[in-house]
């Protein structure tokens, strides 16, 4: 979102944005822009109207947008023109520590729990559809609710299993470093795999049971059916879509990050630094800071994020980064 254009006067459509038939994300003159179809009008209006997007907007939920009066990217199917609020430094769910991606897990559950009481439900649950502002997740994509029909199934189920609960209980379970497979799975971690790599106790774990393990041999016994996918009225009641989402924060809510030994989460304990020579790099950091007074700094090997805050409580809007995933979550943590 913050790369350059070559071309700033001209439209700049996003690739990735294209796999949406409800919009698509457009830079034009180094701004950030989103076109709604008119195939996503009613849910748009409904989402607006219904007091929704207000809601989340006021509790820091959902990033706000404008709306904008000006050409379209493509005419032929342009409803509307959003500029949405600019996040200040776009992240990617492999980067995350434990706690980001089950805070941000949390948000997507909150979301889906929120939109049913105002008649809407999420079809997308991706965890790319979460960033940070500071410290804290905040939902980005307008494009991701619907009108709540009564009997259907929570079509971004599976996707949340794949995108959330798949890696936290890996990281939870086997190894921390699992969290890296969402690179290589960018739709998330397939089911059958997280199965296969969990250790067997899960299997009496009845959440996990049920919602990956079981989900998994769902998915494997139906894989090769030729029948479209139906959605099948009548048989989930509100009062069962809201004991999912239940089951699903108290799935997300019990797992914690695996304990084991990595390369620099002790590191301050180990270190050479003298009290007065760690006190010096503190002030030299603050110092720098304020007399260069940056809109932004990258604290590149971080660790637990020591320097990091006193940058950011000279008055910087700081980011930090370190290799190691649980230096990363203690800083997170703190």
């Amino acid at each position: 979102m913050d790369q350059p254009l070559r071309h700033s006067h001209h439209n700049s459509h996003l690739p990735s944005s294209f796999r949406d038939p409800s919009g698509f994300l457009f830079f034009r003159d180094y701004v950030l822009y989103r076109q709604i179809c008119k195939s996503y009008q009613n849910d748009y209006e409904l989402f607006m109207q219904s007091g929704l997007y207000s809601a989340l907007v006021k509790e820091k939920l959902f990033v706000s947008h404008e709306e904008m009066h000006m050409e379209p990217a493509d005419s032929s199917d342009a409803y509307k023109i959003i500029k949405p609020e600019r996040i200040p430094f776009v992240s990617y769910p492999y980067e995350w520590s434990f706690g980001e991606l089950q805070d941000a897990a949390l948000l997507t559950l909150e979301l889906q729990k929120r939109a049913l009481g105002y008649g809407m439900s999420l079809k997308d649950a991706s965890a790319y559809n979460v960033q940070f502002r500071g410290s804290k997740p905040i939902f980005i994509d307008t494009l991701s609710f619907e009108r709540f029909e009564e009997g259907e199934p929570w079509v971004a189920y599976r996707q949340f299993c794949q995108h959330f609960l798949a890696p936290l209980a890996l990281m939870s379970y086997t190894d921390i470093h699992l969290s890296n497979l969402l690179q290589v799975y960018l739709d998330g971690i397939p089911l059958e795999l997280a199965s296969r790599l969990l250790p067997k106790r899960t299997f009496f774990r009845p959440s996990l049971m049920l919602h990956i393990h079981a989900h998994a041999r769902y998915q494997q016994k139906y894989a090769d059916s030729a029948m479209p996918r139906q959605r099948t009225k009548g048989t989930v009641s509100r009062q069962r879509m809201d004991a999912l989402i239940e089951n699903l924060q108290q799935a997300v809510l019990c797992l914690r990050p695996r304990a084991q030994k990595t390369e620099w989460a002790g590191y301050y304990e180990a270190t050479n630094y003298s009290d007065a020579a760690f006190l010096k790099k503190k002030e030299i950091v603050e110092r720098c800071v304020k007399e260069v007074q940056p809109k932004m700094v990258w604290d590149l090997g971080a660790n637990t994020g020591v320097f990091s805050r006193v940058a950011a409580d000279a008055g910087a809007y700081t980011i930090s980064f370190d290799i190691d995933p649980l230096a990363v979550e203690a800083q997170y943590q703190m």
